[in-house]
Parts: C-alpha cells; sequence; structure tokens
C-alpha cells in the first residue's frame, strides 16, 4: 500500500483525506504533537534560551494545551510552542516557517536549509520506517512544507512523487531543480478536511469539543482522524494495514456513533464520519475547486471570487475569511488582483450566524494610505458583519499580478528560482515606510484577531463570552517562576496574546487566579488597590 505523506509545516487544524487504498502518514501532526505536549514544555521551561519571559511563555502555554480546549488560546498556546522550538536552519510560526539564512524563494537556501535542520528528524525517521518499501506521495499544499518535503526527498531515496497545491502551481520551478531529478509528480492534490473537533467547537460557540466520537476512515477502513471530548487524557494511535503506527494524539481517542453521519468519497468508502451533528467540512484556499454534492465547506477566498460564487455553493459555507485590499463605506470591496465586489451582497448570501472574516493586504497598488486606514477602520467596525480577521503587508503573487490599472512588475532577483512574489511600480500607492507604521499600529489596535491564517481561525466565531462582567482573557495563565522584571522567583500572570507578563504579590495570586470563571473576584479589595491592579492587568494584555 502507497503512503500518503504530509510534511511539516501543513495547518494543524485540517485532515488530509487519502484516497481508497492508500495510507496517512501525518508528519505535520506529529510535529505538532511532540512540540506542543505539555509535559515536554514543561520540563524545558528553564533550558530554553530567551530568559526568563520565555520560560514563562512556555510554561503558560503548556497550561493552556493541558486544558484540552480547542479555541483560540490552544491555537496560541501551540503558536508558542513551535515559536520557542530551536533549530539552526528555521524558525516556526503557527502558520508558517522561515529561513534564518536566505529566502524561501531560492532552491538553493531552501536546500541548504534542509541539510542543516535538525528539528524535523524524528519525522524524517519515523517516515523510514513506514515508508519502507513502500512509494511515498508527499504532499505539498504550502511553500511552508518544502525544508521538510526537501529533507524527506533526500532520506527517503527513490519511490517517491511529489504532489499537492503548491506542487501543481510551481511544477515548472520545481522540476528544474538537481536534486528533485529523480521524484515523480502528480498535479492531483488530496482533499483537506477540518479537524471535526475545530468544527464542533465553531457549532457550539464553546471552547471544547463534546464528548461524542468521530473518526475518518480511508477506503480500506484504516482510521485516519477519530477523537472524542477534548479534555480526554486518552492518546489514540492510527496505523498503518501493516499495524505501524503513522500518526497518534492525546485527547482524541474513540469512534464513531453507528447513528451519526458519514462521509463517502467517490467509491464508497467513508471518508468522514461522526455524532454530534458535526459534518465533515472541506478546507478551500487559493482557487482550489469547492466540493460538489451538497458537502459543506470553509475558506480562505478572494473577495472576489467569493462574490463570484453561486448562491447554492454561498448557502453550504461554514466559515470565511476574506482576502481584501481595500473596502469603503459603500461595502465595494477590492481583492489582492484588483477585483471588486459587494460586500454587503455577498455577507447576505451566506447563511445567518456564519463566521465572516476580513484580513486587510495593505500597501496594494493604487491604494493610498488614507484609504487603507478608512478601510480597516471600518473592517475594525464591523462593516456588512465582516470582523477582522487582520492586517499584512500586500504581496503580488507572479501567478496572480494586480489587473486593475498601470502596474510594472519587477522581474525575480538572482537566485530566486522559487519566486512567488513580484516586486513593482504602481502610481498612487503607498511607501514602504507608511505600510510598516500602518501595520504596527492596527496590529496594536486589533488584539482579537484570530491567532493565524488556519482554518480553524476560519470557521471560529467571536469569543464565546464568559460571565456577566468578565475581562479575563483566556489566552492568560498564572504560572510560577523566574521573573523577567529582575527580582527573582515568584508568580506571574502570563498573556499569550500580548506576549506580556505581570508579576503577582503572593496575596493576590489567588483572587487573580479567579478571575477566569469569576469576574467579582476582586471585589473584596479597596476601591484603590483594585482600580490599580485592574490597570496593571489591562496592560499586560490579562483583562480585555
Amino acid at each position: 500500500m502507497d503512503v500518503l505523506v504530509v510534511p511539516p509545516l501543513a495547518d494543524f487544524t485540517t485532515v488530509v483525506a487519502p484516497p481508497p487504498g492508500m495510507a496517512l502518514l501525518d508528519l505535520n501532526e506529529h510535529l505538532v504533537r511532540r512540540l506542543a505536549d505539555p509535559a515536554r514544555l514543561r520540563a524545558a521551561a528553564d533550558r530554553r534560551p530567551g530568559g526568563p519571559l520565555t520560560a514563562l511563555i512556555g510554561r503558560a502555554a503548556a497550561a493552556i494545551l493541558a486544558r484540552g480546549a480547542y479555541d483560540d488560546a490552544h491555537v496560541r498556546a501551540v503558536g508558542a510552542a513551535l515559536g520557542l522550538a530551536a533549530d539552526p536552519a528555521v524558525r516556526l510560526a503557527v502558520d508558517g516557517l522561515e529561513l534564518t539564512e536566505g529566502s524561501e524563494e531560492s532552491s538553493r537556501d531552501l536546500l541548504g536549509a534542509a541539510r542543516r535542520c535538525e528539528l524535523f528528524a524524528p519525522e524524517i525517521e519515523l517516515a523510514r520506517e513506514v515508508t519502507r518499501g513502500r512509494r511515498a506521495h508527499l504532499v505539498i499544499d504550502r511553500a511552508d512544507q518544502l525544508p521538510a518535503a526537501f529533507a524527506l526527498v533526500a532520506a527517503l531515496g527513490e519511490g517517491v512523487t511529489l504532489c499537492g497545491r503548491h506542487v501543481a502551481e510551481h511544477r515548472a520551478a520545481l522540476r528544474r531543480i538537481p536534486e528533485l531529478t529523480g521524484v515523480g509528480w502528480d498535479a492531483w492534490s488530496p482533499e483537506q478536511l477540518i479537524r471535526p473537533p475545530w468544527c464542533e467547537t465553531a457549532r457550539a460557540g464553546t471552547r471544547a469539543t463534546s464528548p461524542d466520537g468521530w473518526a475518518l476512515r480511508a477506503g480500506g477502513g484504516e482510521a485516519i482522524g477519530s477523537g472524542r471530548g477534548a479534555a480526554s487524557p486518552d492518546e489514540w494511535a492510527l496505523q498503518a494495514d501493516g499495524g505501524e503506527t503513522v500518526s497518534w494524539g492525546r485527547g482524541d481517542a474513540g469512534a464513531a456513533s453507528p447513528d451519526g453521519w458519514v462521509l463517502r468519497a467517490g467509491g464508497g468508502e467513508a471518508i468522514g464520519s461522526g455524532r454530534g451533528g458535526v459534518e465533515p467540512v472541506r478546507w478551500v484556499v487559493g482557487e482550489r475547486p469547492l466540493p460538489g454534492g451538497g458537502g459543506p465547506w470553509a475558506g480562505r477566498l478572494d473577495v472576489a471570487r467569493a462574490a463570484a460564487l453561486p448562491g447554492e455553493a454561498l448557502a453550504r459555507c461554514r466559515g470565511l475569511t476574506l482576502m481584501l485590499t481595500r473596502v469603503d463605506f459603500l461595502g465595494v470591496a477590492t481583492g489582492l488582483t484588483g477585483g471588486v465586489a459587494d460586500l454587503r451582497r455577498l455577507r447576505a448570501a451566506l447563511p445567518p450566524g456564519v463566521p465572516v472574516t476580513g484580513e486587510l493586504a495593505v500597501g496594494a497598488p493604487g491604494v493610498s494610505a488614507e484609504a487603507a486606514e478608512e478601510s480597516m477602520e471600518l473592517l475594525a467596525g464591523g462593516l456588512a458583519g465582516v470582523r477582522p480577521a487582520g492586517v499584512r503587508p500586500y504581496r503580488m503573487g507572479v501567478r496572480a499580478p494586480w489587473t486593475a490599472g498601470e502596474v510594472l512588475m519587477r522581474p525575480p532577483r538572482a537566485g530566486q528560482d522559487l519566486a512567488r512574489w513580484a516586486e513593482f511600480d504602481a502610481p498612487g500607492g503607498m511607501s514602504p515606510d507608511e505600510v510598516a507604521i500602518l501595520l504596527r499600529r492596527w496590529v496594536e489596535r486589533l488584539p482579537g484577531v484570530p491567532a493565524g491564517r488556519l482554518a480553524a481561525c476560519s470557521v471560529a466565531g467571536p469569543a464565546a463570552p464568559g460571565p456577566p462582567g468578565a475581562a479575563w482573557d483566556p489566552c492568560t495563565e498564572v504560572v510560577a517562576g523566574a521573573g523577567p522584571d529582575g527580582r527573582g522567583p515568584g508568580t506571574f500572570a502570563v498573556n499569550l496574546r500580548s506576549g506580556r507578563s505581570i508579576r503577582l504579590h503572593h496575596l493576590l495570586v489567588a483572587p487573580v487566579s479567579r478571575l477566569a470563571a469569576d469576574p467579582h473576584a476582586l471585589d473584596h479589595l479597596a476601591e484603590p488597590a483594585r482600580r490599580r491592579l485592574t490597570a496593571e492587568l489591562a496592560a499586560a494584555g490579562v483583562l480585555r
């Protein structure tokens, strides 16, 4: 049986659905589980470079992950765990990767990183064991997976085929790399499903899954994903036909209920099943086609593409992140290539209650600083029911250039044989300094935006309300450790959203810890002391 291999770093909130007769080896899931293991984070807290604050962040992330809730805090804790993983070649984030040296658009730099990288060694060794004597199909959907994919090609030798969305889009450039001469090529890209616990969280509007179970199975009946209540301490394992473990996790065990739903592929084999009212939701990005057959989906799409979808497709949407470069007070939105759409009409075509967010790319051709500022103000105000998903610098795609005005695209720089983005000149736009200033200002003003560019963030609605009057940020944990303030050990409230901490007086540890569940936990303090403490907690991001 061939093996479908998912290299790190894919979206850890999704699972790939392999075709019939093919086993799944999700190395991305293996990496995330290993690096985000609470016990590992706690044990390594004091050994990490970066000082006391880094150690506190590791402890806070461990405590949040131990809650077993599938929420924004969990995503940020995974991001913290990935960011704390030291490596000579790569730096990880919750939704991406960057090289410590060179450019991700240079095959020479990527191959150098693949040779020097130590972080993926356990996953590479697991792939050797599982794929021995079999053909390995490496699914590369994102450029961030290339360092691990190149390392896998070198380790596995013959019998490797490259497939996936990124391979289909950049096949010509990849085929020119000498180190990939012996691999096979396939334009096919397997479907991605949002992992059921994240969909259950979004559907229920809570921070944890129901205790009901779910399972994803490939054509031969082998489980490729299963789970039950997010807080379960049990572990689960996914095994190929030979009995070897190809993926595993903690807090997700069990099987599907016979009275639940089943998603079947074209051949009739079940690739998704569950109970508790959670349907399998396919994840759609870029130009990937929408699922047919009436199946639900969620996506991260250019606003112009989303607005052009037929009403029947929009009616099946379960969550949508829109890519924008501008929006005006009438709700006219501009996408990444200059196409326009009516944001209000698009929102009205989606089912009520479906979460819709918009990410603004700042610095597009012809979009002035004033227009970008107005766009962000409108999104922050919830124009047309669209919540802000954040801001980022605009990058013009080599394969998707701007089409709405006069633009001069510059050729790639020397050595960028895998160029994905093009530098450009266009009148009426923003200077790099203006882009940097606007981004910095709005990142500080939008602390509640999603934690990353992940499928789970697109299906998540607004944060679930706490008790009446509550202002405690769930991304906060109270942990003990050495103080970053130079005053020795103590107890600190640490917020993963802001990356800040505040030392707590020993008499305040208990009441501040209770704030997560009881907004009146500080009521016994004298008014001046309560006001001062509340201001300090808010400045650290502990209170929203």
